[in-house]
């Protein structure tokens, strides 16, 4: 067993997967090799990561406060009659800013934000450190046989940190991560038959194209597909530089397709 194929069997084995004796190989490897080593403790500890990230997004409380606040704003309209217009504009702002954001999103959304989380507080979210769109094209053609495309964020001020393969919903996933000063950006490309679609939830319109937007976890989630895969961004960032970052995704991809 040599370093690749530790690499190759590296989430099932950490999963368990594997039978006694591919395990026992990738054990007997481990004790020679460090670097190895470390990233099947890297991995482990990702895992631990993920079973302790909370699964709901806002507690029932919170949105019944918020429903009975917007009933008394009702109330309060009817009898300030000359000032109808501000208050329907903060009953709007109510609804659109918690109400919405707090809908439970599809389980694949829900799979990346939990990952998004867990990545941010690991030492080393990437495999493949590198700011170099081509190389991390190569390793995800080489390593996965993934055709990824590596979106150049730079001229918006994100950079791009690495990439690494990961898991959505059993599928095998591309993960690319950026930064923009401390706020990570999380790129996830999944199969199409990781999720339903098309995919479920409030449709945003941006420059032509229908994304759909979610908020979780005190982040956002922009997301699409185009009948083979599905894409999810997600970040701290506002969605105007989410969509921003999506659609620039999209026709990269677009372009690609078409060489």
């Amino acid at each position: 067993m040599n370093c690749v194929e530790v690499r190759a069997r590296l989430h099932p084995y950490v999963d368990g997967e594997l039978t006694v004796s591919e395990a026992a190989e990738i054990d007997g490897h481990c004790v020679e090799c460090r670097p190895c080593a470390d990233l099947v403790s890297a991995e482990r500890e990702f895992r631990r990561l993920l079973r302790r990230q909370p699964r709901e997004a806002a507690a029932p409380e919170l949105r019944g406060r918020i429903v009975r606040r917007i009933r008394r704003e009702a109330i309060v309209s009817k009898r300030r009659r000359w000032l109808p217009v501000p208050v329907v504009a903060v009953a709007a702002a109510i609804v659109a800013a918690v109400l919405w954001p707090a809908r439970t999103p599809p389980p694949l959304i829900v799979d990346l934000v939990d990952k998004h989380l867990a990545y941010a507080q690991i030492e080393r979210p990437a495999e493949v450190v590198s700011s170099d769109s081509r190389e991390l094209t190569e390793w995800f053609q080489s390593r996965a046989g993934l055709r990824v495309t590596v979106p150049d964020y730079s001229r918006s001020g994100i950079q791009l940190i690495g990439g690494r393969l990961a898991e959505a919903r059993e599928h095998q996933a591309a993960y690319l991560l950026y930064e923009k000063g401390r706020t990570l950006l999380s790129v996830f490309m999944v199969p199409a038959s990781a999720t339903d679609v098309p995919l479920p939830g409030r449709r945003v319109a941006y420059r032509g194209h229908d994304y759909v937007g979610y908020e979780r976890k005190g982040v956002r989630t922009v997301s699409w597909t185009d009948g083979k895969a599905v894409y999810g961004l997600v970040s701290m960032l506002d969605y105007n530089a989410l969509l921003e970052c999506a659609d620039r995704l999209r026709d990269e991809r677009a372009r690609q397709t078409r060489l």
